[in-house]
């Protein structure tokens, strides 16, 4: 058996939270939270723990900034050889832009530098991202009718002999039916069907295969129940 027992305290007037944590493992933690106090939308956060059995000792400090169409976060660890982490995303009319970078202060490098691009529509999303200079990945989803909806995905490491991609879709012929269909790079294709039985149960029937390997079995067949509230 495994429990936690959080204690937390309130202070409205200096935007101030304070969180005591103790768990079965005995590990005792503190989180600090300060909201709004250094200016609109900051949040400071300190955040740590200690295992008495073993005299361990780790932190860690957060710092977030929101507004309506940015986020700005930033951790930085206690511990030895501490780690940098920033990220940011920014939004401005369905546009999309987002960078996430680690810094190493025992090495004084960067860890890796991702970058990711979107564009969202009324029936559309564009994603497209790069890892480190080393991974690129775009995806698409369209909603092309009240009934019908498809998607693609494509990525490529640096390296690899071939770029990895899918595509997908999705269609509902009537209210309590749902069709879906995958197929990849790989030749493995996917077939799922949901039928709404009630507001509360579906049944769902699924299969997988490979188009090169039709006749060496392998195949995998699935049959769901579920049941929600």
């Amino acid at each position: 058996m495994a429990g936690n027992l959080d204690v937390k305290y309130k202070i409205p007037s200096y935007g101030i939270t304070l969180t005591e944590k103790w768990n079965t493992d005995n590990m005792l933690g503190t989180i600090i939270e300060v909201q709004d106090q250094f200016a609109r939308g900051l949040k400071l956060t300190l955040d740590s723990s200690y295992a008495p059995q073993v005299g361990k000792r780790t932190g860690k400090v957060k710092a977030e900034w929101a507004a309506e169409s940015a986020k700005v976060t930033c951790d930085l660890g206690l511990d030895v050889g501490p780690i940098l982490n920033v990220a940011a995303v920014a939004a401005h009319q369905g546009w999309l832009l987002g960078l996430q970078t680690s810094f190493d202060a025992a090495s004084s490098r960067l860890r890796g530098t991702n970058v990711a691009f979107g564009r969202t529509g009324p029936n559309y999303t564009l994603h497209s991202f790069v890892n480190d200079g080393q991974e690129f990945g775009a995806s698409l989803y369209h909603r092309a009718a009240h009934n019908v909806e498809v998607g693609a995905q494509l990525g490529w490491t640096v390296g690899d002999q071939g770029a990895r991609f899918a595509l997908a879709a999705k269609y509902c012929p009537a209210k309590d039916l749902e069709l879906k269909a995958k197929v990849d790079n790989q030749s493995k294709v996917a077939f799922a069907a949901t039928h709404h039985l009630t507001n509360q149960l579906k049944l769902i029937l699924s299969t997988q295969f490979g188009l090169n390997t039709l006749n060496e079995g392998g195949h995998k067949f699935g049959l769901g129940l579920v049941y929600t509230q």
